[in-house]
Order: structure tokens, then C-alpha cells, then sequence
């Protein structure tokens, strides 16, 4: 028995290498393609949906590195988005800053767990700040976590500009996907004003008990 769960997490491991390397050459077509385009829209749509494939790749690099391939370190995962995220946003006045405890999930829910987390931290770079801070002595995106057991709660924040007032028809494809990415992961989320900045906090069942904990 303990030979065929070898012999399992070997494949599975297999499997995620070989998915984080397809998702890597995806994403440089998707490179290579963007660079013969001259339309800025189409330019911005494709770097988008870059940043979501690497937030994928992400996944499948910690998924085949990990020694359980049944489970998922979301705390692990958010220090290499957040850092990744604003190294290639090259914005040298931009800073992280972490609270997290531990939280383990399911490997079945990592990878709605990480585009969402892609773009609520995506948002923060792009609309938050200018070229000012707000009077801020720095910009900041913050990331808080929160482990109570049967669901935990994780807190994306930032000292920008604050968030508009939001009217029926703003959302963009962005928003409209953790709406979906929330339903599926039957998570609560919540949008408020940081005072400066934006907090954006969500509520998510850690899925244990149906992972036979």
C-alpha cells in the first residue's frame, strides 16, 4: 500500500511539473504575440491574462515541490505572489508587508484560491496608486491571514488613493472574476474603505473536513 502512494504522489508531482512547464511556454507565446501588437488595449488585456497564467505557474511549482501533493500552503503561496507581483510591476516606491499564519487547504481549491489572491493584489498595483501615495511616506500592500480553523479569513490591503464609488455596470473582468472565483470557493468577501486605501477581506472554508480531516 505504502509502495502505490509512492508510486501516486510521484505521478501527481509529474503531473504539476509537467502543467508549470506548459504554462510556462503558454506564457511566452503569449510574450511573443503582444510584441507584434501595436494596440494598447489588446496589449494591457494580454498582460493581464499573463499575470494570471504565472500566478497558475506558481501553484504547480509549490504543488510539485511539496511533499504532500494533497495539500496546499496558502501562506507560502501569497509571499511568492505578492513579492513576484510587484518585482515585475518595477515600481521601486512600492513595499509588502506580511501577517500570516499557517493555513493548509486542499490542492483541489489552490488555484481559485490563487487568482483570486492574483487579482485582488493586480487591482491594488494598478489603481491605487499613482504618482503619488496619498501622503504616504511610501506605498504599501499589505496581507493579512487569519487561521480559525474550519475557515480562515485573509486581508488584502493598501495605502493608495481608496477605492470610487462603486454603480450598477462598473465591474470590470477583473472584479466579475472573484465574484465567480468567491461563489465557487463559497467564500464571503467584503470591500472597504482603509482609511487610507482599500481593504478588501475574505472569509473562505478551509475544506478539511471534505479532505478527510
Amino acid at each position: 500500500m505504502q509502495a502505490a502512494l509512492d508510486a501516486q504522489n510521484m505521478l501527481l508531482h509529474e503531473v504539476d511539473h509537467r502543467v508549470k512547464n506548459n504554462l510556462q511556454m503558454i506564457s511566452s507565446l503569449i510574450v511573443m504575440q503582444s510584441r507584434s501588437i501595436p494596440d494598447e488595449n489588446i496589449k494591457r488585456s494580454l498582460r493581464s491574462m499573463l499575470e494570471r497564467i504565472e500566478a497558475l505557474s506558481t501553484v504547480h511549482r509549490r504543488l510539485y515541490q511539496s511533499d504532500d501533493v494533497s495539500e496546499f500552503s496558502v501562506s507560502d503561496f501569497i509571499r511568492d505572489l505578492v513579492t513576484d507581483l510587484l518585482a515585475a510591476s518595477g515600481r521601486a516606491h512600492l513595499s509588502s508587508h506580511f501577517d500570516l499564519e499557517p493555513v493548509v487547504i486542499a490542492a483541489d481549491k489552490a488555484t481559485p484560491v490563487a487568482l483570486m489572491m492574483n487579482e485582488l493584489v493586480t487591482n491594488a498595483l494598478k489603481h491605487a496608486f499613482g504618482d503619488s501615495t496619498n501622503g504616504a511616506a511610501e506605498g504599501r500592500i499589505s496581507v493579512r491571514m487569519r487561521n480559525g480553523g474550519d475557515d480562515f479569513t485573509i486581508e488584502v490591503a493598501d495605502n493608495g488613493r481608496g477605492m470610487p464609488a462603486r454603480r450598477t455596470g462598473d465591474e470590470t473582468f477583473g472584479t466579475r472574476l472573484v465574484a465567480s472565483l468567491a461563489r465557487q470557493l463559497r467564500a464571503e468577501i467584503e470591500w472597504q474603505d482603509g482609511a487610507p486605501g482599500t481593504r478588501v477581506v475574505i472569509t473562505l472554508p478551509t475544506g478539511k473536513e471534505h479532505a478527510g480531516e
